[in-house]
């Protein structure tokens, strides 16, 4: 009996949820080359907090891609050094693994379309907006390690804005330059969360025409709040520590 071919089944949300999730971690592995960490263990457990919800959530959206992500996590963890080098070239290979998530589970065509990209560039937007709150504290100083994640985020929302118009029938360049002027309004006005959230929220709704259909966008809203007001009540299915390696993993 053959064994059954890989199927080609991933949806958008958990694809932009993967993009989410690989901006996270440049932005961690970023962070941890410019500001050698005093403690490499405190540092993976720094950044699995952070990413561990988003694996929730995406465990939810397709048990599948979510094992094989915690998967990647886990290898990607367990080998991580303490030289710069080295990090660089664990990163990469963890990369390639998430790519090889997604060529595996998503069909080419709907990598490419329009609505596809809708919906990460909408994800990205929404994660966006919630690292400003926490990147720009309340006397308006910027915390380092969050402002990373938003720079991260932030060049990742105007990539997916770009993929989305490049195959639409009907781009609308204003959108670009829409994310252009947010990225302007953060980078260097450092405008207040609350102005970002405004910006945010027109932008959504500008790109939200590029998505499948009025049901799609609805039933997508609502399983994202849904998720989010879910993941802060529920205790974590899998603690901070069963993601981090052994003391002894990966050293030889």
């Amino acid at each position: 009996m053959n064994p059954p071919a890989p199927s080609a089944c991933m949806k958008a949300d958990t694809f932009a949820k993967l993009n989410v999730l690989d901006a996270l971690i440049e932005a961690e592995i970023g962070f941890c080359l410019e500001n050698k960490p005093p403690s490499m263990e405190l540092f993976r457990e720094g950044m699995v907090a952070r990413i561990s919800d988003l694996i929730d959530e995406i465990d939810i959206l397709d048990s599948v891609a979510a094992a094989r992500v915690y998967d990647s996590i886990v290898d990607f963890l367990a080998e991580l050094p303490e030289d710069g080098d080295g990090v660089v070239e664990a990163t990469v290979r963890f990369r390639r693994a998430i790519d090889r998530i997604v060529t595996r589970g998503l069909e080419r065509r709907e990598l490419a379309a329009p609505s596809t990209w809708a919906m990460v560039l909408d994800e990205l937007l929404s994660e966006l907006a919630d690292e400003y709150h926490v990147a720009m504290g309340p006397s308006g100083e910027v915390r380092a390690r969050e402002w990373i994640r938003v720079e991260s985020l932030l060049g990742r929302a105007r990539q997916a804005a770009d993929r989305m118009l490049w195959d639409a029938e009907a781009p609308n360049p204003d959108i670009a330059s829409d994310v252009d002027r947010l990225a302007f309004a953060i980078r260097y006005r450092h405008m207040r969360p609350t102005a970002v959230d405004f910006a945010v929220r027109n932008l959504q709704r500008r790109a939200a025409r590029y998505r499948p259909s009025t049901l799609t966008r609805i039933g997508a809203y609502v399983i994202r709040q849904v998720l989010r007001r879910d993941i802060t009540r529920r205790e974590k299915k899998r603690p901070v520590r069963e993601l981090l390696p052994e003391p002894d993993a990966g050293r030889g």
